[in-house]
């Protein structure tokens, strides 16, 4: 299990219910490393940052990669500070709507961000992290995961840290991605062609 992703210090864990509520989760899918190789080596390669303005955190990057282009995620915040981040791709539907919605997803890891914490098999206890980053689908960034399935993911604790890999998702799909430990955290990006 990878150590680190502390929920308990980013100020998330407030329900004692939190590990009874992801075993009732039903997530379905086969994960495993990505080790791709683009497709398209000569694909633009797209960065996403984690970043924060004022009190506010957010994703800022393009609105498009292209397919078989490398994409990057990078956390520059300070976890100490703000916690620790995912990215997450899942389905639009599945996002908190309401600022009570998006309290409860991050405080008491309800609905998508309780699936995404689940995908990572995190151990709120602990903190530790039994899957990061999860893979599903296709190897590389793909997979919008939901209540019922996981969903390509990466969790980040360290500020700089980043993670990278190919788009493999279809030209003219869009992917929404999500923040699971702050859930007003949202973009997306659109696939096009390489």
């Amino acid at each position: 299990m990878q150590k680190g992703f502390d929920l308990r210090k980013s100020n998330v864990m407030r329900v004692t219910g939190i590990v009874a509520a992801l075993g009732v989760l039903a997530v379905v899918g086969v994960g495993g490393p990505a080790a791709a190789q683009p497709a398209h080596p000569k694909a633009k390669a797209a960065t996403i940052d984690m970043v924060q303005e004022g009190k506010d955190l957010l994703f800022e990057g393009p609105r498009t990669v292209a397919a078989g282009a490398k994409l990057k995620i990078k956390n520059l915040t300070d976890p100490r500070k703000v916690g620790p981040h995912t990215f997450s791709l899942a389905k639009k539907s599945d996002f908190p709507k309401t600022k009570q919605q998006i309290k409860d997803c991050e405080k008491k890891f309800v609905g998508i961000c309780g699936a995404i914490i689940e995908w990572h098999q995190a151990d709120p206890e602990t903190g530790e992290i039994g899957e990061n980053p999860v893979e599903v689908g296709k190897q590389g960034w793909d997979r919008e995961g939901s209540l019922k399935r996981k969903g390509d993911s990466w969790a980040s604790e360290r500020e700089n840290q980043s993670f990278s890999r190919e788009v493999t998702a279809a030209p003219g799909t869009t992917l929404h991605f999500i923040c699971a430990v702050h859930a007003g955290m949202t973009g997306k990006i659109k696939v096009v062609e390489g």
